[in-house]
């Protein structure tokens, strides 16, 4: 964020932040869930509409375009998994 900050040229820019990758609904579930230690978790899919989204406008698949960010030197050090773990790791002891 700091980058961006320093490297705009505008009063106002936008930069996406993101890892480069996609995972699913799934994964990101079965990452939480392990990275708490729960077991015999069971998932409950509700379904979706049109192709399997998850309600009326949402997105199938979204990947952030981070070009902009990564022409000023930036490139994101995780991917979307590991992204998440640092995240449930941070949230289970600071909390």
């Amino acid at each position: 964020m700091l980058l961006g900050l320093e490297k705009t040229r505008n009063q106002v820019e936008t930069h996406n932040i993101s890892s480069e990758d996609q995972i699913t609904v799934t994964e990101i579930a079965q990452t939480v869930t392990q990275e708490m230690g729960l077991k015999n978790v069971e998932f409950k899919f509700t379904g979706g509409v049109d192709g399997g989204r998850g309600w009326k406008g949402d997105v199938k698949n979204m990947l952030i375009d981070t070009s902009k960010l990564k022409s000023h030197g930036w490139k994101p050090k995780h991917n979307t998994q590991q992204a998440i773990k640092k995240a449930i790791k941070y949230l289970l002891t600071e909390v």
